[in-house]
């Protein structure tokens, strides 16, 4: 595929760990490359990169698609690049990239990319139905659940157990890394049901959005952990009514997109967790009592990452011991994790315990898989899309409403759907035992 790689058409729209994205204007699209550290002189080559992306997008197709819906889930269509190429875009985008990510690059040789669609803009077809700036909110939700059978044993203290495991992570790098200042946020509060919660957790991503939370009006950043604005002075053109906070109206918008069922079905991958299997983390906010037990709707975007999330029931110990029994028969660079490729769905997905047609060696690899897939789901990213609305009255799943009636056009998308490394369980079973020791002191 041919693109139009000039200081005119690309532009920076932001990176993660591994990725930078660069935005294509006249194609509306978005180009993801990867990034390598500057010291790493073994890099990865282009063919080897391109067999990578090939099963990256065959896991997409045939795991994240049918799990977390058709609807949410776009197959990315790589493309070649030249050394020349990568080299503007490096001179391109490199003025814009905050200085604590600049110790990784893409490296300038002959590679591949991952083109994308723009989430930053509504689709076609709703494009002629919206009018005046369109915001786009890309929240990094991390792990949504504390459940009780994935903590170790009772040598560890009562209090170190109360804290999920971001907040868990952020006590850690307060504490021993020095890293301020820790988030407030709570990923058990957005994915509580709760709108008082709700509303709390993304007042806390405002508060510190670290690199959970990025606001984009028109395509433009305007919000980040590195970029800040008055918020209310630049939501003004957005809302026509001025009769309570902007930013509270953007709040209650983006709860109401998060808690909308989405037509398309997903492939059912759980089993029902009674309310008994979910601890309240200590950080989380106090529940409102005048509603009752609260829910995540069935079928809206967070329950459908929360349910591929919940697919790791298991504590690290045990996953780790089960790593071990599969890793004789695979490294890092294979697409398959023992028995199973990462790109077909096992049998028996979702079932705690082995199933009586299961041999030991498939079970280890079934549940090894499973965890491993519940990490891409904890570190994917939910993009939202918000327009005001303008036209006839029409019937359409793709329209929310505020306090006032007015109508919004929405769009959604599930990304950074990037698998991990079966390297991961090793690491998390090295810190686990770090982070709650970091817990253990803490006051509630």
């Amino acid at each position: 595929m041919f693109l139009k790689l000039t200081t005119d058409n690309c532009e920076y729209r932001g990176e993660g760990n591994t990725g930078l994205v660069i935005c294509l204007k006249k194609e509306g699209k978005v180009l993801r490359l990867i990034k390598q550290e500057g010291s790493y002189e073994n890099a990865k080559n282009a063919e080897r990169l391109l067999h990578q992306m090939e099963n990256e997008i065959l896991m997409i197709k045939n795991v994240m698609k049918p799990l977390l819906g058709n609807d949410l889930v776009n197959c990315p269509v790589i493309v070649a690049l030249q050394a020349d190429d990568v080299k503007l875009l490096n001179s391109i985008v490199n003025l814009m990239r905050p200085s604590n990510r600049t110790h990784k690059n893409v490296k300038e040789e002959k590679t591949y990319g991952l083109l994308l669609p723009d989430y930053c803009t509504l689709p076609a077809e709703l494009k002629s139905y919206s009018s005046g700036p369109v915001l786009s909110i890309e929240i990094k939700p991390k792990p949504g659940a504390l459940l009780a059978e994935k903590f170790f044993d009772s040598s560890h203290s009562e209090q170190s157990k109360l804290f999920c495991h971001f907040c868990r992570k952020q006590i850690y790098k307060m504490r021993v890394d020095g890293v301020s200042p820790k988030s407030s946020y709570c990923p058990t509060d957005l994915f509580s049901g709760c709108p008082k919660r709700m509303q709390h957790a993304l007042k806390m991503l405002l508060q510190t959005p670290q690199n959970n939370l990025r606001i984009f009006k028109d395509q433009k950043i305007i919000y980040s952990n590195e970029k800040r604005c008055d918020l209310e002075e630049t939501l003004c053109g957005f809302f026509n009514d001025s009769k309570y906070s902007c930013v509270d109206a953007l709040i209650k918008l983006v709860i109401a997109v998060l808690l909308n069922p989405i037509s398309c079905k997903p492939k059912e991958i759980f089993e029902a967790l009674n309310e008994c299997d979910i601890l309240t983390c200590a950080n989380a906010h106090p529940e409102c009592i005048e509603s009752g037990f609260h829910v995540l709707p069935r079928d809206c975007v967070l329950q459908r990452v929360l349910n591929l999330q919940l697919l790791d029931k298991l504590d690290i110990q045990t996953v780790y011991s089960l790593l071990n029994m599969i890793r004789k028969s695979n490294d890092e660079t294979s697409n398959s994790i023992g028995c199973y490729s990462r790109s077909e769905i096992p049998p028996h997905l979702g079932e705690k315990q082995k199933a009586k047609s299961e041999s030991d060696y498939q079970y280890a690899s079934r549940k090894v898989w499973e965890f491993i897939m519940a990490l891409v789901a904890k570190d994917c990213s939910i993009m939202l899309v918000l327009s005001n609305y303008e036209g006839e009255d029409i019937k359409s799943a793709n329209l929310v409403s505020d306090d006032f009636g007015n109508q919004y056009m929405f769009s959604m998308a599930v990304l950074d759907l990037d698998t991990k490394p079966l390297s991961r369980i090793e690491k998390h079973y090295k810190r686990t035992p770090l982070w709650i020791q970091a817990c253990s002191n803490v006051s509630v």
